[in-house]
């Protein structure tokens, strides 16, 4: 029986040297620290926290928008996320791409990339875009893409997962055009027309999200100024009609105010409605429209 064991160790031992001299030299991976391949999230370990992955076209894809900021932000840090595939080391290692021009719209003013690594002791890292707001992106959006290249710290791990595309706007979408989410925003912002004006002539993007960050709420909440939706930050409704709204006009105010103090005395703008490139201006209790 032992002897009938060794001889079928001995034929399996054959068989896989066999097996190996038969591979051209390109086949064999030999596994070298130095030699660890990049590569962009994509990989099912990766879909729990990365999942920007589009298995159709091989390519990640990360969405961001300057709504994430506030107004009074003009740069705008985007972290695009890189893996390796071997062992972390102590030592940070530079990740190398280039920018594919057929499929990148965004232009030069709009970003930079101020680095590219592989923190130290760290199996993920980073391209790290830095992007400029710019109006032009109101109501559309830009992208870049990228591929990863080798590099003296890398291989490309895996053709499958080498590209990557980075797309970013300033759109906002508009709350619901019925007239109780309508009277809300008049409520807030000062125009011509009443408190109770179900016109959304004067609305703009940039008033919109100015009170979104006044107000701390998130950029998919509106309510409607009779319901009682509750405003997540409070557990309150926040509006209950007209009689409590100079609080928030007071609070947008506050927000303007600061913003015109960051940019040098230039308050924030419309830029959208009939009164677009005119200051936003709030509704608060007394106040006399400026034409």
């Amino acid at each position: 029986m032992k002897v009938m064991n060794y001889k079928i160790k001995y034929l399996l031992l054959t068989v896989c040297i066999l097996s190996l001299a038969g591979c051209n030299k390109d086949e064999i991976m030999l596994f070298d620290i130095n030699n660890s391949g990049v590569v962009f999230p994509g990989d099912p370990s990766d879909g729990r926290i990365y999942k920007g992955y589009n298995a159709d076209d091989k390519t990640y894809y990360v969405n961001e928008s300057f709504l994430n900021i506030p107004l009074t932000q003009i740069k705008y840090i985007v972290d695009f996320p890189v893996r390796v595939s071997g062992d972390s080391v102590n030592r940070d290692r530079v990740v190398a791409y280039e920018i594919l021009t057929e499929g990148t719209t965004a232009l030069s003013t709009q970003y930079k990339i101020v680095e590219a690594l592989i923190p130290a002791g760290k199996q993920y890292g980073r391209i790290r875009f830095e992007l400029t707001r710019d109006a032009a992106l109101d109501n559309a959006s830009v992208k870049v893409s990228l591929m990863l290249k080798d590099s003296k710290d890398f291989k490309v791990g895996s053709i499958e997962y080498k590209k990557g595309v980075l797309i970013w706007s300033n759109m906002l979408a508009k709350f619901p055009a019925s007239s109780s989410y309508t009277r809300t925003y008049n409520c807030i912002v000062l125009t011509p027309l009443s408190k109770t004006s179900t016109s959304i002539t004067y609305y703009s993007p940039n008033a919109h999200k100015a009170i979104l960050d006044a107000l701390g709420w998130p950029i998919t909440y509106w309510p409607t100024y009779t319901s009682g939706y509750a405003d997540p930050n409070t557990g309150t409704s926040a509006i209950l009609g007209v009689y409590y709204t100079d609080l928030y006009a007071q609070k947008l105010k506050t927000y303007l105010d600061a913003y015109a103090e960051a940019n040098g005395g230039v308050r924030l703008k419309h830029n959208a409605g009939i009164d677009i490139g005119k200051d936003i201006q709030p509704r608060v209790n007394g106040a006399v429209y400026i034409p």
